[in-house]
């Protein structure tokens, strides 16, 4: 059902690329975009086996279920916890004295880092709640197939690639995972060799099939022009009771970023201090804003970024602007 192939080392590990065929090598017919899926790769750590992608792809999924999907570093925490108020009826008190990782847990986490401590899948299918929130970074063809089968929903969350290589490099790098210099960083970032990789094909899928009923395509960039915009409609699409002036007010104010950041359960850095070996810098949620690349990406990452973007995105007529807007 899988194929695979080794790509060389990455800034972190050892990296494969993993495809996925259905019936006699056809591709994955289950997706609603249809198109050659044997031209889709998806980057992983070595680690990431056969048996843990089928155990993904048969994970039970309910008709109730919400999924969070995104790449790495695009915002996913932010909707995460926007999703989830607005799923269990704005109780700010939970979401002020648990994590956001323990009320929606990431459905690939232990696959992709073998320190984790508990099995991720198994965490995902205990969890009480309903509708349950689930996270994953995986891309469309990865998911498990009764999300594509059974129509549970998909918050897809995007955000554009110049940032999103910026704010995975501190990310890694603070968790001591890449010692790789920004520059090196962006090299393996175009070469495919991060996790969750390739990027644009990852983003371009799901924002071919953004006009699904089951699917919610948002970027990082329209939270930041106008958040509450995405609130109602985000709202809206979970099939959630229309939110007073005043829940509006407390919820905006809930998800500043300021808050956010200074809030121990809004921001994981305690969380993945716990998880893992960070140096003393690192930091879950560092600047939170758009164009954050301006004064941290030298002129000659930017343009190998831009011109990667535009080689994938010729081929569908598609520019980042008509996805993300001016940044």
């Amino acid at each position: 059902m899988y194929s695979k192939k080794f790509v060389g080392q990455g800034p972190t590990a050892p990296m494969i690329q993993l495809g996925v065929n259905g019936p006699n090598g056809l591709g994955p017919e289950w997706l609603p975009l249809k198109q050659d899926w044997k031209q889709r790769w998806c980057t992983l750590t070595g680690e990431y086996t056969d048996e843990f992608a089928k155990r993904i792809h048969d994970f039970k999924t309910r008709s109730t279920d919400v999924f969070v999907v995104s790449l790495m570093k695009t915002g996913s925490t932010w909707v995460q916890e926007l999703a989830w108020l607005l799923l269990n009826k704005m109780d700010f008190q939970q979401a002020r004295k648990s994590y956001g990782m323990e009320r929606s847990p990431y459905l690939e986490h232990s696959g992709v880092i073998s320190t984790t401590k508990v099995d991720s899948i198994d965490a995902c299918d205990k969890l009480q709640s309903n509708p349950r929130l689930l996270k994953s970074h995986l891309p469309a063809q990865l998911l498990p197939r009764g999300i594509w089968k059974h129509g549970p929903k998909i918050i897809y969350v995007a955000r554009n690639p110049k940032d999103v290589v910026v704010s995975t490099y501190h990310f890694l790098t603070g968790l001591n995972c890449s010692k790789c210099s920004l520059n090196e960083f962006v090299d393996y970032f175009i070469a495919d060799k991060i996790d969750f990789t390739s990027y644009w094909a990852h983003v371009i899928d799901f924002y071919r099939m953004r006009d699904e009923d089951n699917i919610f395509f948002v970027t990082y960039e329209e939270m930041k022009r106008d958040l509450e915009d995405v609130i109602k409609r985000l709202s809206n699409f979970l099939c959630c009771e229309v939110l007073s002036k005043s829940e509006m007010e407390e919820l905006i104010n809930h998800l500043s970023f300021e808050n956010m950041k200074k809030s121990k359960f809004g921001n994981h850095t305690t969380f993945m201090q716990d998880c893992h070996q960070p140096t003393n810098k690192f930091e879950f949620l560092r600047r939170g804003i758009v164009g954050s690349y301006e004064d941290e990406l030298s002129s000659e990452s930017q343009e190998k970024i831009n011109q990667m973007s535009l080689s994938f995105l010729n081929e569908y007529g598609i520019s980042e602007s008509d996805i993300f807007g001016q940044i």
